[in-house]
């Protein structure tokens, strides 16, 4: 690892700290939320748990596009203040709603959509905020130190989330995640005045989000890291709502141990976070990118065979490190591929693709594990080999392999 360059070493403004903060916290709320969607909806099976997931991505599918250009016109911190608002409403809401009714099927369902059409418009301008509160040579940093920060809430979150969802369901669950967003609003508020007033953009809505997808797709490194994204995603996000608690019922293992298993694979990110953030990126981001799936494999391939508790939860540290490696090399490269005007509307058109691999994924992994023969021991030893043959194809890619963070 060669020394860091003083740019690399300029202090990350003051202001981006504020913003980790809130999001930290409002992180550890969307855990516990999305655990608790996944459990509640895997009680009726993992076809029909497959199903809810998929109804929480297709409004975000439809809607991301629009909402990454609205938050290039608007300002992704204006934004983002709306969409935790929206959040804040939804989830305080959901606290007597399933005390009135409980947890059934179309409750999950509305919960879903509604969820997923906030998330169109808060998740682009979530993502671009790294980007637009620091220098570039900073990203991979920044973005490090949210995944430290993250995993910190993530271990204890989803260990408290699986309490919570033991305890009292999505009723606890939307408590709690309405006051991690209050959090959130107070944080946004108090930024505003530290940060300059967008550019309003001259062109309609419609050229924006074009101009967009053209830069997006225009670019071989961009187009190259968005697939693999894309097909990574559609791998390695289901386990977290999905694989993990219908691994914890195959098992036999309760909610809070479900958690635990989510918690092992944020630790196992946070592990490669801390490199990042103490010592900087690796040099070969691509080539790192790559090994990282390769490992995320082998993490997956231990879930499938290992059955004692300590060893699986070995094995989601280890895809944890795996998927850690990947995202902590990959997504700096992305960012800094496009200049920052574009960042709302790249990031949309990331958490696109990545939701159309889930509406693809969850329903058929979700099928898949309820199939005699395959199970979801059968499952996970698919993604273990699919994702290392990505890995394998990542590496014959020239533009990723020469790839650097400038």
């Amino acid at each position: 690892m060669t020394p860091p360059t003083e740019s690399d070493t300029q202090r990350i403004p003051v202001r981006y700290w504020i913003w980790l903060f809130g999001a930290a916290v409002s992180l550890l709320g969307d855990l516990t939320m999305s655990f608790a969607i996944g459990w509640s909806a895997t009680q009726h099976g993992g076809s029909v748990a497959g199903l809810i997931l998929l109804l929480a991505a297709a409004p975000r599918a439809i809607l991301l596009l629009v909402g990454g250009a609205v938050g290039d016109r608007y300002g992704a911190p204006q934004v983002l203040l709306a969409s935790c608002t929206a959040m804040f409403v939804v989830t305080a809401a959901l606290v007597p709603a399933t005390l009135a009714v409980g947890e059934p099927v179309w409750l999950l369902v509305i919960l879903a959509l509604v969820v997923g059409s906030i998330d169109a418009f808060f998740l682009p301008s979530s993502r671009a905020m790294p980007r637009l509160l620091v220098p570039s040579q900073q990203v991979p940093r920044a973005l490090a130190s949210f995944q430290v920060t993250g995993v910190v809430f993530a271990v204890t979150g989803t260990a408290i989330g699986g309490v919570l969802v033991s305890w009292a369901g999505l009723t606890a669950a939307g408590g709690f995640d309405a006051l991690t967003f209050g959090v959130m609003i107070v944080v946004l508020i108090v930024l505003r005045k530290s940060m300059a007033p967008s550019k309003r953009m001259p062109t309609g809505m419609i050229r924006s989000i074009g101009a967009g997808i053209r830069v997006a797709f225009g670019n071989p490194l961009t187009r190259a890291l968005l697939i693999t994204m894309t097909v990574a995603a559609g791998l390695l996000m289901p386990l977290d709502a999905l694989l993990f608690p219908l691994l914890a019922r195959d098992h036999g293992w309760d909610a809070a141990t479900a958690g635990l298993l989510v918690a092992s694979r944020s630790l196992g990110v946070g592990v490669i976070a801390l490199r990042i953030l103490m010592r900087g990126a690796f040099p070969r981001p691509g080539v790192v990118a790559a090994l990282g799936l390769l490992l995320a494999a082998v993490g997956l391939l231990g879930l499938s065979a290992f059955d004692p508790l300590p060893l699986t939860f070995a094995a989601g540290v280890l895809s944890g490190i795996g998927v850690g490696t990947f995202t902590g090399h990959v997504l700096p490269l992305l960012m800094n591929s496009v200049e920052r005007e574009f960042q709302s509307r790249l990031q949309s058109i990331v958490v696109l693709c990545q939701n159309i691999a889930l509406m693809v994924m969850n329903p058929l992994l979700g099928g898949l594990s309820d199939l005699d023969g395959v199970g979801i021991t059968g499952v996970c030893l698919g993604i273990s080999v699919l994702a290392a043959l990505t890995g394998c194809v990542v590496l014959t890619r020239p533009v990723v392999r020469a790839a650097t963070v400038s």
